[in-house]
């Protein structure tokens, strides 16, 4: 009877345990993206909430999202305003990375209803969602590190649908103050210097 006892309890701990992993794994699309996706920034949402292995894939398609800056440029401590632009979407996740980089730089402002700040490296350097409600055209404010790292792109995951999303979507490229500044320079000193070889 004890061992009965024990088999029925390892049991029901094991779908317990079960349920729960099960529970967070698919909650993490409602409330926000998950620490596992900082970096690759795949949401890992389940095609089959029976089945933990049911990985849905993004989408091969050409995403109708888009990322939109308020600026070219940005200088140290400065602001950018960043729109998620394109149909009602469901989550997202959001990021300043340099290109080819997977490390978030600057921090994010508080967002609208429905968004929040989210730390990955360091204090809000991402945006995420924090519920399903549909969301259209939201905009963000970013901060820019100081000192500033170069070129900056905004790099994001866009859920349309739980089952329906897409990655790596990307704005332009965004140039520091500084180094618009001194190639500004630079071709100003090229103007200055009389040419070596005047035209007759």
């Amino acid at each position: 009877c004890i061992v009965r006892k024990m088999a029925a309890f390892q049991v029901v701990s094991a779908s317990f345990f079960f349920a729960v992993a099960l529970f967070a794994r698919c909650d993490a699309f409602g409330s926000g993206a998950p620490d596992a996706a900082c970096v690759s920034m795949q949401p890992g949402h389940l095609s089959d909430s029976n089945d933990p292995n049911s990985t849905v894939s993004a989408q091969n398609s050409t995403s109708p999202y888009s990322i939109v800056l308020g600026s070219s440029s940005y200088t140290a401590s400065g602001t950018v305003s960043v729109q998620i632009v394109g149909p009602v979407f469901k989550g997202f996740m959001i990021q300043a990375r340099r290109p080819s980089m997977t490390t978030p730089v600057g921090s994010f402002g508080t967002g609208p209803t429905d968004t929040q700040q989210k730390t990955c490296t360091a204090a809000a350097d991402t945006m995420t969602h924090t519920n399903t409600n549909d969301k259209e055209n939201i905009t963000l404010t970013w901060t820019a590190p100081s000192p500033v790292v170069g070129d900056v792109e905004f790099v994001a995951t866009i859920a349309e649908e739980k089952v329906t999303y897409w990655m790596n979507v990307k704005s332009a490229e965004i140039t520091s103050g500084s180094a618009l500044i001194k190639a500004t320079a630079f071709v100003i000193m090229l103007c200055l210097v009389p040419t070596r070889f005047p035209f007759p």
